[in-house]
């Protein structure tokens, strides 16, 4: 969070980012643009120190840092070396004979 969005003097707990959820008599505590998961490794700690984002800055890379941190940098409509399309199934659909949409 610090090396994408720099520190400020502040706490976590005050930033509007900041979330509590209660579930079962017990709360968690979530950065909404760390990322919202049902997972404790996205748990927050109210008194971390505030990122840059502090108080109320939008998160400028459209996706929470879990999904960043996570997702690999191919391009989405790419097409992985031997995957096939739902354009080649319909080719395929239509040298067998059976009927196209």
């Amino acid at each position: 969070m610090y090396y994408l969005f720099g520190k400020a003097d502040r706490k976590c707990k005050d930033c509007e980012h900041y979330r509590t959820f209660k579930y079962h008599d017990k709360s968690y505590r979530k950065c909404e643009v760390y990322g919202i998961t049902q997972s404790e490794a996205s748990d927050w700690k109210a008194g971390y120190d505030a990122c840059g984002l502090f108080p109320n800055k939008e998160n400028t890379y459209g996706r929470d840092i879990m999904e960043l941190r996570f997702c690999n940098n191919r391009d989405p409509e790419e097409q992985i070396k031997g995957q096939i399309s739902f354009f080649d199934i319909k080719k395929q659909e239509g040298k067998n004979g059976k009927q196209n949409d």
